[in-house]
């Protein structure tokens, strides 16, 4: 995912609220990755987690909010996005 060591990738269903991340990959087969895409969670893009409580994750995304599910949330790796 990336070259530094120092930086880890983390499911996007463990990043806490207010954190602005990259998205850098999936763990998921063709299905999952072209309904993330639908979704315009590409890769690459950064989004910002609005609310993650236990089941709900809400990221922002180009002016608009999309929800998603403890278990699709868990298959997105990310990283954060620097301060």
């Amino acid at each position: 995912m990336t070259d530094n060591p120092e930086i880890t990738d983390r499911p996007l269903g463990q990043v806490p609220s207010g954190q602005r991340v990259r998205i850098t990959g999936y763990q998921g087969g063709r299905m999952l990755r072209a309904r993330l895409l639908a979704l315009g969670l590409n890769l690459g893009r950064e989004v910002d987690i609005l609310q993650n409580n236990r089941g709900l994750i809400i990221v922002g995304l180009n002016g608009g909010r999309v929800a998603l599910g403890r278990t699709i949330s868990q298959k997105i790796l990310t990283t954060p996005v620097g301060e």
